[in-house]
């Protein structure tokens, strides 16, 4: 009785995922599909209630070491308590070196209006900074003031600061200070031009290239509920080139689909990022990064 009983559970591990939501693509059309994303610079996405990010660009979270305490996209203690979860978002023409706290690992969103079915899109992307903000530091779901300089770090519009220009003068006027710097708003009920806010930060970044390439830009998206691995827009693990963050990737990828009943894979995609200003990133699928293959 024991050895059938061992043998069905060895004959189990050994049967293939039923994917009923996995392959909805496979790993080098995703990589291709983010290239893309990367390699389009418009600056809106059809109207001035139709930011960049939702159909170019690359969102990105860095996270930690893989632990199979929490799921990596379920957000954090910090931002369930603040409102905010941050990203960076990586595109032709907004280039950084590194990723925040040096995070060699982390998951990609898709550009929302890219998003699969019965994937969520109604994340709001609350603010964007040029350069990393310390949100952690800030009020308002971390797009507010700093607390160090309460009355010049709210949002640039609310302060009549509309472009990349003013952005800069303003910047300096702060001896380039990350605290004192200003965000452009994007929350989805704001009053302002939401798209011209988003693309004036990225202009805002080209002003100060040679500061804003070895340090990442900063957005702030609302926090979402925990447990919503099965609709969250994740388009892929990935990992820094030439770093240890293989095995949390292959970790998460395992994670994700465990956690969805063996119905959603995303890749591994390995991430090059650019070494000089004059080079692109790189998004790479490499089969043997997978810790799951979907055929």
């Amino acid at each position: 009785m024991l050895l059938k009983i061992t043998v069905i559970i060895l004959l189990a591990a050994l049967a293939p995922f039923n994917f009923s939501e996995a392959a909805q693509t496979n790993g080098p059309d995703i990589a291709k599909a983010i290239t893309d994303s990367y390699n389009a610079t418009p600056a809106d996405c059809g109207s001035s209630a139709q930011p960049a990010y939702l159909c170019s660009g690359v969102f990105i979270r860095g996270t930690d070491v893989y632990s199979d305490q929490y799921h990596t996209w379920d957000p954090s203690p910090a931002s369930q308590e603040s409102g905010g979860v941050s990203f960076s978002w990586l595109r032709k023409d907004a280039k950084f070196n590194k990723l925040a706290y040096s995070y060699n690992n982390g998951f990609i969103f898709y550009p929302f209006m890219n998003a699969p079915a019965g994937k969520t899109t109604s994340i709001d992307v609350l603010c964007i900074w040029p350069i990393d903000a310390a949100s952690e530091y800030r009020s308002d779901s971390g797009c507010g003031p700093s607390s160090q300089y309460p009355t010049q770090s709210g949002p640039c519009q609310q302060q009549n600061i509309y472009t990349a220009e003013q952005w800069y003068d303003h910047y300096l006027e702060g001896g380039r200070s990350h605290l004192y710097q200003c965000g452009f708003e994007t929350r989805s009920n704001s009053v302002y031009d939401r798209a011209d806010g988003y693309y004036q930060a990225i202009r805002s970044m080209a002003l100060i290239s040679d500061e804003s390439f070895n340090e990442q830009n900063e957005l702030r998206l609302a926090t979402w509920a925990q447990g919503m691995q099965r609709t969250l827009p994740i388009e892929a693990f990935f990992y820094i080139s030439g770093t240890s963050g293989l095995s949390s990737a292959q970790n998460n990828q395992r994670d994700l689909l465990q956690s969805t009943d063996n119905a959603v894979w995303v890749p591994v995609i390995e991430l090059k990022l650019p070494a000089s200003p004059a080079e692109e990133a790189q998004f790479i699928f490499n089969d043997d990064d997978q810790a799951i293959h979907v055929h």
